[in-house]
């Protein structure tokens, strides 16, 4: 395997490429999963191919598709046994990859086949000093357990919708929240990051200290090192009122306009927020079309008046309750099990009916040329509109801000963010269906260009493998980013010998 230069900071060699990385049974496979395993602070901790352990992780997988089977996976317990990792990761050249909750979709998203799988799923405890009001969660929790040991303290905090998303990529990707209006993404709230550099030094990264990788990592995904514990400032309360609503198809044009009108009219740092979805299911169901609402206020108050226009439309069924987040939020996860073939695209317009019509008339078009290319598929479409609104950016910038770059999509009102996830039963299936996905994706975007509703950003976290998030964060942020990837990884670790997830791919001088 070629190598980079002998770094001075790390006295080991750095993989040159991606394209270099070794193959399965190759010395570097041996060398990299020996040397983890025979390390005092790992034995016991590091599982081989086809062991019991090592196949249930495999299934904790959101996505078969990320589900790869590495050379071995190692899962740490604590800050100082991702020290030991990282300094054997850099010193032995080995390509590896991160998982945290696992519910990113996409092959090489968080999992590795010619490498070393870190799984960060048994870092996952949750603690909460009164005294400061801040709640430290280690990246490999999932946010139902979080908000479940909240409770006590009648606190919580800016988490996921859905109680099994990770924590860590969540947050380091930004993180869209039902608290999202009130107080920014669940990265503006943190206070404090833990990291550990490539060269197993620990990092603390807040305002006042490592600043510049403080406000990187708010959107920084995994490029700068790995996050150990994410510090947040706690909100007062528990209470969520929230549930889906499903209307009739003939009420879509109203539930179009309620949820335009409802955006239009956003209130600056309100607890109140709103999402449409638009579905077809094969998987849980035969086969239809149905839309649905998503209605909450993150201070437990139901039916507010800003709720009026959407309330006064007749519905097929509400799940509409108060109660504490940890216990409304399961219902959205779905009912879809884990392990199937998932796939999520993502894009922006402007918050018009142009926008939203649009969408729903090519997702007809699209999904009979899906059944057509695969009859015997069980599979569904899910499109998710959410707003991305003047009072969330504000509230992210006045924490310190973030590198991604939202400010340009309110500056003339609020902007729409579109979701589309195709879930299939089998490759196979997946095989046939998704080069229709992908033109369903061109064609949103072609027809947003034609209308000029089209607007050129994309979400990380919901970002398929080729929609490359990092370039829509704006040429400042780009630059901070590099510079900041350039200070604390010197020899581009988290560049050359990570393989998940979405890398800047930052250039480097032979001697940094």
């Amino acid at each position: 395997m070629k190598t980079a230069v002998i770094s001075a900071l790390f006295g080991a060699a750095v993989a040159a490429s991606a394209s270099d990385a070794a193959t399965p049974g190759s010395d570097a496979e041996h060398s990299c999963c020996s040397a983890l395993a025979t390390h005092d602070a790992l034995q016991g901790k590091v599982l081989g191919p086809d062991s019991d352990a090592y196949n249930a992780r495999l299934k904790t997988y959101y996505s078969a598709n990320a589900a790869q089977k590495a050379w071995c996976m190692v899962l740490p317990q604590s800050t100082a046994d991702v020290q030991a990792l990282a300094q054997i990761i850099s010193s032995h050249d080995c390509p590896f990859g991160i998982k945290a909750g696992a519910h990113s979709a996409w092959k090489g998203s968080n999992g590795i086949k010619n490498g070393v799988t870190v799984d960060l799923g048994y870092m996952n405890q949750t603690t909460y000093n009164q005294a400061t009001n801040v709640v430290s969660i280690q990246p490999g929790s999932r946010w139902g357990p979080v908000y479940e040991t909240l409770n006590q303290y009648n606190v919580t905090t800016v988490g996921a919708r859905t109680s099994v998303v990770g924590v860590g990529g969540f947050t380091t990707g930004g993180g869209y929240s039902f608290h999202s209006n009130a107080h920014g993404l669940a990265a503006d709230m943190v206070v404090n990051w833990e990291i550990v550099l490539a060269n197993g030094t620990v990092v603390n990264a807040n305002k006042d200290e490592n600043a510049d990788l403080w406000k990187a990592q708010k959107g920084g995904s995994g490029n700068l090192g790995f996050v150990t514990r994410i510090d947040q400032e706690a909100i007062p309360g528990t209470l969520l009122w929230g549930g889906f609503t499903q209307y009739h198809l003939k009420y879509t044009d109203a539930v179009f306009n309620a949820y335009l009108n409802f955006t239009e009219h956003t209130e600056p740092n309100t607890a109140d927020q709103n999402i449409v979805a638009l579905f077809y299911d094969k998987i849980n169901g035969t086969g239809a079309y149905a839309i649905r609402s998503i209605l909450t206020n993150a201070d437990g108050i139901a039916n507010r008046s800003v709720f009026d226009e959407y309330l006064s439309i007749p519905n097929l069924g509400s799940t509409l309750t108060v109660g504490p987040e940890s216990e409304i939020i399961p219902q959205f996860t779905g009912p879809t099990p884990l392990g199937l073939y998932a796939n999520w695209f993502t894009g922006m317009a402007t918050n018009s009916i142009e926008s939203l019509k649009s969408i729903d008339e090519l997702h007809k078009k699209y999904v009979p040329l899906m059944e057509a290319a695969a009859p015997d598929a069980t599979f569904n479409t899910l499109i998710e509109f959410q707003p991305v609104t003047d009072t969330m950016v504000a509230n992210g910038n006045k924490r310190g801000g973030n590198i991604m770059g939202m400010e340009p999509l309110v500056e003339g009102g609020p902007s729409l963010m579109w979701l589309l996830s195709l879930t299939v039963d089998t490759e196979e299936h997946q095989n046939s269906i998704l080069p229709i996905a992908r033109q369903f994706i061109d064609a949103i975007n072609d027809k947003q260009r034609e209308q000029n509703t089209f607007l050129n950003w994309i979400y990380l976290n919901y970002a398929w493998e080729d929609e490359a998030p990092f370039k829509h964060y704006g040429q400042k942020n780009i630059k901070l980013l590099h510079d900041v990837s350039r200070k604390y990884d010197p020899r581009g670790v988290f560049q050359k010998l990570r393989q998940t997830g979405f890398k800047l791919a930052t250039p480097r001088c032979p001697k940094a």
